[in-house]
């Protein structure tokens, strides 16, 4: 898809991030957290791209991205969440080194997907490290941080606007809501079933509406 270097875009917004990564942090060998990332952030990097997307940020432990239709954000989703499952096939395999509290999910590491739909408005920044960046800021990008919260393990959560925008289309469930931060009222999403490729998260809290 093609960025403007100024101005503004609507695309869907597509957050990945690694679960309970803090506590993986505290407990890993220092040798190894970097490149356990970069595993397990790759495929979801060449996913999002395979789909005709971008990725437009780099956060420790999560990407950034952004996809220009329903379908190609659903199938970016789908993509991830395989490439997960083969991940961790490998990991297990050729990391024994990892420390077994390392999983927090059935053979490895889990991820959660937040996807949100609105316009992005741009502009760039500067560093001596990185150079030139586009710096793409709005509230899609806000709304897929908040509801990421939701849940746990492994999960893709949607924001109402990318359902409107045509994610409704693969049979999502919800609403469901997560409290927001003080004085921001509740968040809206919907959970997109992902198959076989991974094993669904579940967490309720008192006075929260999660999936059963």
């Amino acid at each position: 898809m093609i960025i403007p270097e100024l101005g503004s875009i609507r695309a869907f917004v597509i957050l990945v991030d690694i679960n309970r990564f803090a506590k993986m942090v505290k407990e890993c060998q220092e040798s190894l957290i970097a490149q356990f990332t970069r595993d397990v952030l790759s495929g979801a990097i060449s996913a999002i791209e395979k789909e005709n997307g971008e990725v437009i940020g780099f956060m420790g432990d999560a990407i950034l991205g952004m996809l220009p239709d329903p379908d190609a954000t659903a199938c970016a989703c789908f993509g991830i969440a395989k490439d997960l499952n083969s991940q961790c096939e490998y990991l297990s395999e050729t990391q024994k080194e990892i420390p077994e509290s390392w999983t927090y999910a059935p053979g490895g590491p889990s991820l959660k997907i937040s996807v949100e739909y609105g316009t992005l408005d741009i502009s760039t920044i500067q560093s001596k490290f990185l150079g030139t960046q586009k710096l793409l800021i709005g509230d899609a990008i806000n709304y897929a941080a908040r509801i990421s919260h939701a849940g746990s393990g492994n999960r893709c959560l949607i924001g109402p606007m990318a359902v409107k925008e045509g994610i409704s289309n693969y049979q999502v469930e919800g609403p469901f809501f997560i409290r927001g931060k003080r004085g921001e009222g509740n968040y809206e999403y919907y959970r997109l079933p992902l198959g076989d490729f991974w094993i669904e998260g579940r967490k309720k809290r008192k006075g929260l509406t999660y999936w059963p």
